[in-house]
């Protein structure tokens, strides 16, 4: 009869206990070894296993020491402070100088679109000036348009008349 082999998926532990009977380095052994002990398992999960049990192995215990530190030197503090004070100082200073160079830039950027803002308005003034004499002209010309086809239809309704009425001096046999 055959031990029985516990089913279902590979632990940490299972792993661990393995590589206590592998001589206990997680460093010195390998997936192929470990599932040979363990008899079950993919080589993914447990490489994965090895590798925490490595990563646990080297991390070094940290010592334990004074909850609280010591109080710094006051000159120490005072030295750092003062230097920090002064690159602070610096920085602002930096950022001030070129927040108003940025001002000055944007300041005759400006200046320039308002001069070209007052050309175009001038501009629109007098093309509007255009428009409107054009539009005077238009209508002036249509009206006068209007004016002779009015003759022009006064003058035909007048020859109509009068060819009307020399049809009727003409005797019948002329018409013929």
């Amino acid at each position: 009869m055959e031990p029985e082999v516990p089913l279902g998926r590979v632990t940490l532990e299972d792993v661990r206990g393995a590589v206590e009977q592998l001589g206990g380095d997680p460093s010195r052994t390998n997936a192929a070894k470990v599932r040979e002990v363990l008899g079950r398992g993919g080589y993914t999960t447990i490489q994965k296993h090895l590798e925490a049990l490595r990563v646990e192995q080297a991390a070094p215990e940290a010592e334990e020491g004074p909850e609280t530190a010591p109080e710094a030197p006051k000159e120490l503090v005072q030295g750092i402070w003062a230097a920090a004070w002064a690159e602070a100082a610096r920085r602002q200073g930096k950022a001030l100088t070129e927040a108003l160079q940025k001002v000055f830039k944007l300041e005759e950027r400006l200046g320039v679109a308002l001069d070209d803002l007052e050309g175009l308005a001038e501009d629109l003034d007098r093309l509007e000036g255009e428009r409107d004499a054009a539009v005077a002209r238009a209508a002036a010309a249509e009206k006068a348009l209007e004016e002779e086809r009015q003759a022009m239809v006064g003058e035909r309704a007048a020859l109509t008349a009068m060819v009307e009425q020399l049809r009727t001096l003409l005797p019948p046999a002329a018409l013929g």
